[in-house]
């Protein structure tokens, strides 16, 4: 067997694309952790954001000294910086092999052969959109053994105007209903307990296709899989956030009470400039309709701080409104400009410093409400879908809550895989902590008796 080295950037898009080429190349490749024990070395790459991109650039310039000890060694790049960038990757770096955009993923292994028989720059990234359906494995190759991802469509319609996707995952195409069924019932029937459903709008799924289901009924359906214990999606564009979608919160039994709904501005100016197709009324009035058929859903976002022409009164409208939806966690960044868009060609850019300001602000109002958010469930019993190994504390469990909450607690590694119920003691920023419940059905003493088996 070969050694494959994967580094992935980006979204769950891109996560779940590196698993279908992890399993694509499985006949052939083992996985390593280290690039030095490679054979092939692919970057999965992400063009959302620009620091994303120059870390892939930083990583190849890294490279060349493997390549240049090893000459048989195959550099890949593929994703949406290979899609935008295609063949400028081998006038920077020479040495690189492949360049694969998003949808030449299950062209992979040919390319492989072919550059092994004749060993010269190949570039795939024109491709129209293309599902890779997954092999027929008992435990699929590289997801972990409680939760996965399953795309249920690829690309994007909208086209905001500070966004590269629609450029480079190409426009909105969905996916049988059949295939996608059929591959969370295999990996049910692998172990996992939990599955996400991907799109970069999942909202819009179906829309275009002739007797497609709407993705509230597609929900519906995935959700009566036998053996599926939680069920997420992401992500929804509140535009397209349909009443019937808002009633699957209090319909489907194993929907878990949590939505990714980014908003990415508070000022309705700077949400016409994104083209957004929608308002702040707008936005906090689907705020409330979720809350009233799920009282206690977990709310997380997108923000965006920064934008071109964003005034101080249009960030303190950001500001007032994180304050009135509050939020159980946030993705902040500041604007950074994508050639390509047309944000990046607007006059009235924000200076550096002040999105710097303007994002420091941001979090710091986040961590307090995300704190206060939290505290709810202190003194509570939850339900804990327990991953694996705490990342910040090696002698401690990790897991995830129906919302979607990160609790650290102390637990033997045979409990990976099951939900179980966590005694909540304390609330952090960012997560929480707890203890595995006792015989009375709080946190108490009977978690020796678990430690020490």
């Amino acid at each position: 067997m070969k050694r494959l080295y994967i580094a992935t950037f980006g979204c769950q898009m891109n996560e779940y694309d590196s698993i279908r080429i992890e399993e694509l190349l499985s006949d052939n490749y083992k996985k390593v952790f280290e690039p030095k024990d490679a054979d092939l070395i692919i970057l999965n790459t992400c063009a959302i954001r620009e620091k994303a991109e120059h870390k892939v650039y930083s990583l190849l310039g890294r490279f060349k000294h493997l390549k240049k000890k090893n000459p048989s060694l195959i550099l890949a790049v593929g994703g949406c910086v290979a899609q935008q960038r295609g063949e400028e990757f081998f006038e920077r770096f020479p040495y690189l092999d492949i360049v694969f955009g998003p949808h030449a993923i299950f062209k992979l292994p040919e390319l492989i052969k072919t550059l092994e028989i004749n060993r010269k720059h190949l570039c795939i990234n024109n491709l129209e959109p293309h599902f890779v359906i997954p092999r027929a494995r008992g435990q699929l190759w590289g997801i972990d053994s409680v939760r996965a991802y399953v795309t249920v469509m690829q690309g994007c319609d909208n086209f905001c105007t500070y966004c590269i996707v629609p450029y480079v995952r190409g426009r909105e195409a969905s996916r049988p209903p059949g295939d996608i069924i059929d591959e969370v019932r295999l990996l049910v029937a692998s172990g996992i307990k939990e599955i996400t459903l991907l799109g970069q709008n999942v909202n819009s799924y179906g829309k275009k296709e002739q007797g497609f289901p709407s993705f509230a009924q597609l929900l519906k359906e995935v959700s009566k899989i036998k053996g599926l214990k939680r069920l997420r999606f992401t992500t929804s564009h509140p535009k397209d956030l349909s009443p019937d979608l808002i009633e699957c919160f209090s319909q489907i039994d194993n929907l878990c009470p949590h939505i990714h709904l980014p908003v990415q501005a508070g000022s309705n100016k700077v949400l016409r400039a994104m083209n957004r197709h929608y308002t702040r009324e707008k936005y906090l009035e689907l705020v409330s309709d979720l809350r009233s058929v799920c009282p206690d859903i977990s709310l997380t976002t997108d923000l965006i701080v920064g934008f071109p022409g964003e005034t101080q009164e249009d960030f303190e409208q950001t500001l007032s409104l994180l304050e009135e939806v509050k939020f159980d966690q946030i993705f902040a960044f500041k604007y950074s400009p994508r050639p390509g868009t047309k944000a990046a060609k607007m006059s009235n850019q924000v200076p550096e410093l002040e999105k710097k300001k303007r994002l420091a602000k941001v979090l710091e109002l986040q961590d307090k409400i995300g704190l206060q958010r939290l505290s709810r469930f202190v003194g509570k019993n939850i339900k804990v879908l327990v991953d694996g190994v705490s990342k910040s504390n090696p002698k401690q469990l990790c897991g995830r809550s129906p919302g979607n909450h990160v609790v650290n607690f102390v637990g033997t590694k045979d409990l990976i895989g099951k939900e179980i119920d966590i005694y909540i003691e304390h609330a952090c920023q960012h997560s929480l902590k707890g203890r595995i419940l006792d015989k009375k059905g709080t946190g108490g003493e009977f978690i020796q008796e678990v430690v020490n088996g």
